[in-house]
Parts: C-alpha cells; sequence; structure tokens
C-alpha cells in the first residue's frame, strides 16, 4: 500500500468509525429508555413504516428452488421478538447484536485497507473480537499457537479466554461490555488519526 492510499485509509476511517460511534450512541439513548420500562418484547407492527420503505420489488425476484418464476410472491417474512426467559436475557441480546455488528464492520475495515496487519496490541483485540463475534459470541482459542498481543485499557484477550462469552448472554457474564466497544473504538480513531499525522510529517520531510 502506498503512503498517500494508507494516508486515506486513516482519514476515511475515522469517518468510518465516528459513524458507527454515533450509531451506538443513537441506539444507547433509545435502549436506556427501553430498558427503564422492563425491557417488554418490542411491537414488531410499529417497523412497518420504514420495512415499507424501498425501492426493490420482491415479486420480481421471486423464483422456485428450479429457477423457474413462481406463480405468486412467497409471504413476506413474518418475523417477531426471540423468546427469552428473563428481561436480563432479553437486554443481553439487545446490547450485543449492535456492538458484534460494529466490531465486524470496523474490522472489516481494518482488514480490507491491510490495517489488520498492525502490531498496535489494540488492533490485535479488535480482531480477536471480531473472531469472536462470528464465532457463536465465544472465543475459541484453543492450542499453544502464536497470537500478537492483544490489549485494550488493561483487558486482554489470551488463550485463557478459550470458550468464554464476548458478550453477557444474560445468564453469564461476557468479557466486555457496550461501554467496552464505544471505548475501543474511540481510541482507534485516535491511533488512526496518530498514523494520518506520521504519514504526513514524513511527506513533509
Amino acid at each position: 500500500m502506498t503512503e498517500q492510499k494508507h494516508h486515506d485509509a486513516c482519514r476515511a476511517g475515522v469517518a468510518f468509525i465516528d459513524a458507527q460511534l454515533t450509531a451506538l450512541h443513537a441506539y444507547a439513548s433509545l435502549l436506556s429508555d427501553w430498558i427503564e420500562r422492563g425491557a417488554p418484547p418490542p411491537d414488531f407492527a410499529k417497523a412497518q413504516p420504514l420495512l415499507t420503505r424501498k425501492r426493490s420489488h420482491p415479486e420480481a425476484h421471486a423464483h422456485s428452488e428450479d429457477g423457474t418464476p413462481t406463480k405468486s410472491p412467497p409471504p413476506e417474512d413474518a418475523r417477531s421478538w426471540p423468546s427469552f426467559d428473563t428481561a436480563d436475557a432479553r437486554i443481553a441480546f439487545a446490547l450485543t447484536v449492535p456492538c458484534s455488528n460494529a466490531i465486524l464492520a470496523v474490522a472489516e475495515y481494518f482488514d480490507i485497507h491491510r490495517l489488520s496487519a498492525s502490531r498496535a496490541p489494540e488492533v490485535q483485540f479488535l480482531m480477536r473480537l471480531r473472531d469472536a463475534a462470528v464465532n457463536g459470541n465465544t472465543f475459541s482459542l484453543a492450542g499453544d499457537d502464536y497470537m500478537p498481543h492483544a490489549a485494550y485499557a488493561g483487558l486482554i484477550v489470551d488463550h485463557s479466554l478459550d470458550g468464554t462469552l464476548l458478550f453477557s448472554d444474560g445468564v453469564k457474564p461476557g468479557f466486555i461490555e457496550f461501554g467496552d466497544t464505544v471505548g475501543l473504538l474511540r481510541y482507534l480513531t485516535k491511533l488512526l488519526r496518530s498514523m494520518q499525522t506520521a504519514i504526513s510529517a514524513g511527506d513533509a520531510g
């Protein structure tokens, strides 16, 4: 990767992560009110105004298994809130999904722009969280294979975490919380800004 492309990737990365942080803050503000009300299962019918806003025409893309058009399109996906035994489990689910999405999105950005090759402990920490997120919210770190130091703010990912949860499931505790995700992303924007500054300084020299 040329220095100019690396500089651009850092600058765009800051904007990308800032957008993720804004979305997490907005989600948290909505979720806090929901939690104060006892975290009742949401009314999915209220989602219809946004679900109906689309440019695609599903009926024009309805096909049977053999590839021929069906006579009538399949019914819309009738989705409902998952069944949980406790409010804590509902809250855990609601917290885990947006955090996992943000981690996956930022980790993918780092991968695409080759920033994930950095040996900065916080970058490696992000990538290990990504691995756990796509592994059913569970760390899979068996064996004694070499793993770059992965740490952030006193939290360390090592082989001792094998089989443990990334985020709480409402019963068992998780390795990190919602606020840790936000804190990590904030730190990564600072890291990218410092990398961008270093590259700019090098260009000036």
